[in-house]
């Protein structure tokens, strides 16, 4: 990756997948920033070399959004829970008018949750980016492409790494349900080899889902996962073997990609 025709680079939301993004691309010699709410974040992020930038968003004007001059920003901000998710397609909103004065490329990081509860393998046709939509993340996509037409959405699915895995979360539960449903996941390190493929080939205008090419049922990887992290196992209730399988195939076609984690029930933990 060349740091004169690809960087600087802009990371809004820098957060634990960031991070680990920005110290990625700072390995290939580019001049990394990285947005957070607070300056008591300033340490960590200057520790790893990404030069912090404080960004409180929503803003109450689009004059007090002030970032520096890079050649890619990529957005990587969590649409939260609750009350705090009717903000999301504003903020996006206000930044993408922002970045739409600016001769730059524009990365999202969006969520395969925009599917909801679709049936069966799902392709990027299947969810519109639509400002109008009651879904926070749809309505998001459409903020962002309706100034910033050219900006590329990469659809995540559930995020795992060596640090992170679900499993986690679901270690002791009882009767789960749809224990027989597709799990789509994708590890960070994957995440990485994409968008820096994205930057590297200036790519415009698409929307990609990221996702793992397995997708084991969710009982059989949660209870391998919490045995391989020695966690008490869950159990899970029969059902859910229809639900939606995320298909990445689009992505693997057009970006030539090969997954570094096909299959994410051989996770290790440290």
């Amino acid at each position: 990756m060349n740091s004169k025709k690809n960087g600087p680079v802009l990371i809004i939301g820098c957060g634990w997948l960031g991070k680990k993004l920005g110290s990625h691309l700072i390995s290939k010699k580019l001049i990394v920033y990285g947005t957070t709410r607070s300056s008591s974040n300033f340490s960590e992020l200057n520790a790893l070399e990404i030069k912090p930038v404080k960004l409180e968003l929503p803003s109450a004007s689009l004059s007090d959004i002030r970032l520096p001059d890079v050649k890619t920003v990529i957005i990587s901000i969590s649409p939260g829970r609750g009350e705090d998710r009717n903000d999301y397609p504003k903020i996006i909103g206000q930044l993408s008018q922002v970045l739409a004065e600016r001769n730059v490329q524009i990365i999202m990081f969006s969520s395969t949750s925009v599917y909801e509860d679709t049936k069966n393998e799902v392709t990027e046709s299947d969810a519109k980016p639509d400002e109008k939509s009651s879904n926070a993340i749809i309505a998001a996509e459409g903020a962002l492409v309706k100034y910033s037409p050219d900006a590329v959405i990469l659809r995540l699915s559930g995020l795992y790494g060596e640090d992170r895995h679900p499993a986690k979360y679901m270690a002791g539960r009882k009767n789960i349900a749809d224990g027989d449903s597709p799990v789509n996941l994708v590890h960070s390190d994957d995440v990485i080899q994409v968008t820096a493929k994205i930057i590297e080939k200036k790519v415009k205008g698409e929307i990609f889902n990221v996702c793992s090419e397995s997708h084991p049922a969710r009982s059989d990887i949660y209870t391998t996962i919490a045995e391989r992290l020695e966690l008490k196992k869950p159990t899970f209730e029969e059902g859910g073997s229809d639900s939606k399988k995320v298909s990445s195939e689009k992505l693997k076609k057009q970006l030539k990609i090969k997954f570094l984690h096909p299959e994410p029930s051989e996770f290790l933990a440290d």
